[in-house]
């Protein structure tokens, strides 16, 4: 298995959020091991699968007089089948969710 993919996302975090959540409870409490390259660089791994996440900041979105954080999240996936990959960005999700519902 050598499958390869790329999702991108658009996040209402600022760097340093997402820094913090990704170091902090999703890797504390996942089964994933995580290698920072950058301070916008990380691999995510787990067996022989992989996770390298690239985020860079965009323009805020303003809205009247709010401004919300924009940050363009890259994901390249090796090494994981389409249920895998679904499997992780579940996970993901459930720690990167924001706001009620």
């Amino acid at each position: 298995m050598s499958q390869q993919s790329i999702k991108r996302l658009e996040m209402g975090y600022t760097p340093a959020e997402f820094r913090k959540t990704l170091g902090g409870q999703f890797i504390k409490n996942t089964p994933y091991t995580l290698k920072e390259i950058s301070e916008q660089e990380w691999i995510i791994s787990i067996d022989t699968a992989s996770v390298n996440i690239i985020i860079s900041e965009a323009e805020p979105r303003k809205i009247a007089m709010l401004s919300l954080p924009v940050l363009n999240t890259r994901f390249e996936f090796s090494n994981m089948s389409a249920s895998e990959e679904s499997h992780f960005m579940k996970i993901f999700f459930r720690y990167f969710h924001k706001g009620g519902g």
